[in-house]
């Protein structure tokens, strides 16, 4: 079943894309190593409940939603900044280069961290298929188990996209695809910060 969470559409994947075909395989791993550090993260926190904490105090979850979908919206933001046409970013890019491997654990972790709609799911998803008294061994192997498959469908998608001939194809629409992934990014961020107000 998490596999299934781990392969649709969302921030995580929207960024792995972008790292892999804008920067090559190294930071998209690193983004994804940072992306199965958050799942082991929502994992430890479903096993040990923080569903129940989201129900017993609502403002905790009210706080992580605005928090992490401020983040998400920065996020898209500094891709949709408005001025930084395609040469200022061709430009950027070459006097930065690729983000570092810190960096690209961190913007992975961060943003996987951001989407509390996760530790939500994993909750659930916990409650339905492990037993209320399962040993620790099972539930870190649970644990240990959705991390490995976040890890490995997303370096699947590192190495598909970080090869030259997707590369190649990536720098031909990239200025259109950063406004596209800061859209994307932006409106999940605003998701998260409206569904507040309902």
């Amino acid at each position: 079943m998490w596999l299934l969470a781990a392969i649709s559409p969302g921030p995580n994947f929207v960024l792995v894309v972008r790292n892999a075909s804008r920067h090559g395989l190294g930071p998209a791993l690193w983004t994804t190593a940072g992306i199965a550090t958050a799942t082991l993260v929502w994992g430890l926190a479903g096993a040990l409940g923080i569903r129940a904490l989201f129900i017993a105090a609502p403002w905790a979850y009210t706080g992580l939603k605005v928090i992490g979908g401020a983040y998400l919206i920065w996020l898209g933001l500094r891709l949709l900044r408005p001025g930084a046409g395609r040469r200022a970013a061709v430009d950027a890019d070459r006097q930065s280069g690729a983000p570092s491997g810190t960096a690209a654990w961190a913007t992975g972790l961060g943003t996987n961290l951001a989407n509390p709609k996760t530790a939500v799911f994993v909750s659930s998803l916990f409650a339905t298929t492990m037993p209320a008294h399962a040993p620790v061994y099972d539930t870190l192997a649970a644990v240990g188990l959705m991390g490995a498959v976040s890890a490995m469908w997303y370096s699947i998608v590192a190495v598909a996209l970080s090869r030259p001939r997707a590369r190649r194809t990536f720098e031909r629409v990239r200025h259109v695809f950063d406004r596209l992934v800061g859209a994307v990014l932006a409106g999940f961020g605003l998701d998260l910060v409206v569904s507040n107000a309902r």
